[in-house]
């Protein structure tokens, strides 16, 4: 998944040809292997060396957050290569996986989930992180900008509204990383050893470019 975004972020250091079997390997293993139509169309985070499915708590692991930031590299490939239909097919998935991970009673998209309803290995599965709604937003505002589906842009306005008002510390600026599932600050610290200088001005340096375009 990262090695999708990272191939264009130096393109420039690459050879043509090295670049360009890349990013096909990245497309294949994310929309062909890990894209499984028989789910619904979501993304699993893991499957057996043969690409087939395995009934395990790694098998059964779903990460919306990761699927949806993937689904942004996707785009940012499908736009590079000219491929409309790898668009197409990214922004479909990546309305698939949040209406998927979204917390109907609470708001918020869930951290970690099981395919099959089973209870999840990690205990913090319920909690709402920041870097997996500031690549949501990423995602959406780019599925809206190449495609015109304003569902993207409708769903980008409610993980908007729940950004800016469980996440951002209104008195010290900043944003708080880890919210329980009702929403409320879990953990106090704006920064530590996941949670850097990274994501949050990435995030909101992406939207602005997309929204220059609008």
């Amino acid at each position: 998944m990262i090695l999708c975004n990272l191939a264009l972020e130096i393109e420039h250091l690459l050879e043509p040809q090295f670049l360009e079997q890349t990013m096909e390997t990245c497309i294949h293993e994310v929309m062909d292997v890990f894209y499984r139509p028989e789910l619904g169309g979501i993304i699993v985070e893991n499957v057996l060396a043969n690409g087939e499915l395995s009934d395990s708590f790694e098998g059964r692991q779903i990460t919306p957050g990761h699927a949806i930031e993937a689904m942004w590299f996707i785009m940012d490939l499908g736009k590079r290569l000219d491929r409309p239909e790898l668009i197409t097919k990214a922004k479909d998935v990546t309305l698939t996986m949040l209406e998927y991970g979204w917390d109907k009673e609470y708001g918020g998209i869930f951290y970690f989930m099981d395919r099959l309803g089973h209870p999840t290995q990690q205990l913090e599965w319920d909690q709402k992180l920041w870097w997996v709604h500031i690549e949501t937003l990423i995602s959406l505002l780019k599925g809206y900008q190449l495609t015109g589906d304003t569902k993207c842009l409708e769903w980008f306005e409610t993980v908007h509204n729940y950004v800016w008002k469980h996440f951002r510390d209104s008195q010290y600026d900043e944003w708080f990383g880890y919210l329980n599932r009702q929403g409320e600050v879990l953990l106090s610290l704006k920064g530590g050893k996941w949670k850097g200088c990274f994501h949050v001005p990435r995030g909101l340096y992406q939207c602005w470019q997309v929204l220059e375009t609008l």
